[in-house]
């Protein structure tokens, strides 16, 4: 190793290894105390103090480009191995990259320049951001940096992607059943399908078809839930979003997170038993924000319609969950059966993470039909 010394004899520092058994190269202030730079026998470079580039000079990150995503779309297939990763052909959507393991503090950035949708696995045993080896996608000409802030997770750090939802429905004739003035229910149809997503997940709920209420009993939580007999099955998931309507018990009524599944005509919602009582159940179409999602978003949504009765009101409004969302409301009044009206409603709206985002309306004059003819629903993130 090579030394210097100070102006009184003593050694001042030191430049390269006076230590046995290992191969390590040190850059050593001893008057200071401070490692400047030590470079270990298992090649990591570590800098301990300050670093200043001179004027004008760059760093210049390891790149790699013209990549081809993997056609074989499983976890670790088109391993990444720069910092800069230019992917230029993504020939299906959902063709692969993998990133490296996590190494606490180091950034991976993905550029898709190619024509589709591109899934990004992390290493085996390493999370995203959605759950341990679970893929994020990012979409074409869109570019994302993950970094990694331990030795098994990433945070997104920066992306050029909107993240953003939409749903529309076109050209339907199919009425949507009313059963009660003044109940709001959960929306869907047959034909009601996801637009463009990115960090959101589609449910078409019960696509058309309602659900005869036989009877309500007491649930599993005594007191606080109610347990709800399907005619019919009912096909829902814990989570899933439903609305009761006419029903005797107003305490039964309205926008319901489902509890518990307890066969495939029962399930449970939280509400106060009292008495049993027949109705309908609708289960929403929703949006569901994932892992990654979660922020404040515009909300919009644009809807035409007419009614099968005469001189008819509707409202109409977005749910978060069992909640309303304040300032989505809207109201049509229609003059004679079938005149059409167009609606819209906008507003902003805090998402978290598994959030689902219904849409419901209710007629208030009567139990009669609405056509909604077109609807379209779009989330974008601020």
């Amino acid at each position: 190793y090579i030394e210097w010394k100070d102006s009184g004899g003593g050694r001042a520092g030191f430049f390269g290894n006076n230590s046995s058994g290992n191969d390590d190269l040190y850059w050593k202030n001893e008057q200071g105390g401070n490692i400047g730079i030590e470079t270990t026998g298992s090649g990591e470079f570590q800098i301990f103090s300050n670093l200043q580039m001179g004027n004008d000079k760059l760093i210049a990150v390891d790149v790699n480009s013209n990549i081809t995503a993997s056609t074989t779309r499983t976890q670790g297939q088109g391993a990444l191995t720069a910092q800069v990763n230019e992917i230029s052909t993504v020939a299906n959507n959902d063709d692969t990259v993998t990133l490296p393991s996590a190494i606490t503090g180091i950034e991976i950035e993905i550029i898709n320049n190619g024509a589709k949708t591109l899934q990004i696995f992390p290493a085996s045993g390493d999370n995203l951001g959605l759950g341990t080896d679970t893929a994020e996608e990012l979409e074409a000409n869109e570019r994302v940096k993950f970094v990694a802030y331990d030795t098994d997770n990433w945070a997104k750090e920066s992306t050029t992607e909107i993240i953003h939802a939409e749903i529309h429905d076109e050209d339907n004739t199919d009425p949507f059943v009313i059963n009660a003035e003044d109940d709001f229910h959960s929306y869907h149809t047959n034909g009601l399908a996801a637009g463009d997503l990115a960090d959101w997940a589609f449910d078409a709920g019960g696509a058309g078809t309602s659900h005869a209420i036989d009877s309500i009993d007491d649930g599993v939580d005594t007191g606080n839930d109610i347990e709800v007999t399907t005619g019919t099955d009912h096909l829902l998931a814990i989570g899933d979003i439903v609305s009761q309507t006419n029903l005797a018990d107003t305490n039964y009524v309205g926008v319901f997170v489902v509890k518990a599944i307890i066969s495939s005509t029962q399930y449970e919602v939280a509400a106060p038993f009292n008495l049993t009582g027949t109705g309908t159940m609708d289960q929403a179409a929703t949006l569901e924000a994932d892992a990654v999602a979660a922020g404040v978003y515009d909300f919009a949504y644009y809807i035409s319609g007419k009614p099968v009765g005469a001189n008819e009101t509707f409202d109409f409004q977005l749910y978060k969950e069992a909640t309303a969302i304040t300032g989505s409301k809207v109201r049509r009044k229609f003059g004679g059966a079938g005149d059409f009206g167009s609606m819209a409603g906008g507003g902003v709206v805090a998402v978290g993470t598994g959030d689902k985002i219904s849409f419901a309306l209710s007629n208030e004059d009567s139990a009669a039909n609405l056509i909604v003819r077109n609807l379209t629903i779009v989330l974008i993130r601020l």
